[in-house]
């Protein structure tokens, strides 16, 4: 009797149905690891545009007052901070920043005590229209 080798074509089909089933699932798997994961860039852009509105309301004095009128370059309080309401990212005169219009920032401003002496929470909060990105930051300014 001759020695056989090699596969039948109904082992090989059935080889190929497995294996691309397998494959399937993996590609599937993959693709919603990918669709649910945010991009690098757009969260370092968010974290840069919380770190720049957080700065920049921290080094108002903390007995200004809470008038927002006009552009942020005027405001003379880190209270007025608290009127930026999911609005896109802007400059202090107010002009829009090309490629950062699917952010939208909100900023809140409460009294707090830190051992015995007044302060200021700002809180940052920076989203994407299309990515599942809300991120927060938040600092303190105290009265002193």
């Amino acid at each position: 009797m001759p020695l056989q080798r090699g596969f039948t074509l109904i082992e090989l089909i059935i080889a190929i149905v497995v294996i691309g089933a397998a494959v399937g699932g993996v590609m599937l798997l993959v693709a919603n690891v990918a669709a649910r994961s945010v991009d690098p860039m757009i969260q370092t852009q968010a974290v840069y545009i919380a770190q720049s509105y957080l700065e920049e309301a921290l080094l108002r004095p903390y007995d200004g007052p809470a008038d927002c009128a006009g552009p942020r370059d005027q405001w003379l309080g880190v209270a007025a901070y608290d009127c930026i309401n999911a609005q896109t990212p802007t400059d202090q005169q107010g002009n829009g920043l090309p490629g950062l219009s699917a952010y939208r920032v909100t900023v809140n401003v409460s009294d707090t005590s830190l051992g015995g002496v007044a302060a200021r929470r700002v809180e940052v909060q920076v989203s994407h229209t299309s990515q599942p990105i809300n991120l927060s930051l938040a600092g303190y300014r105290a009265q002193y």
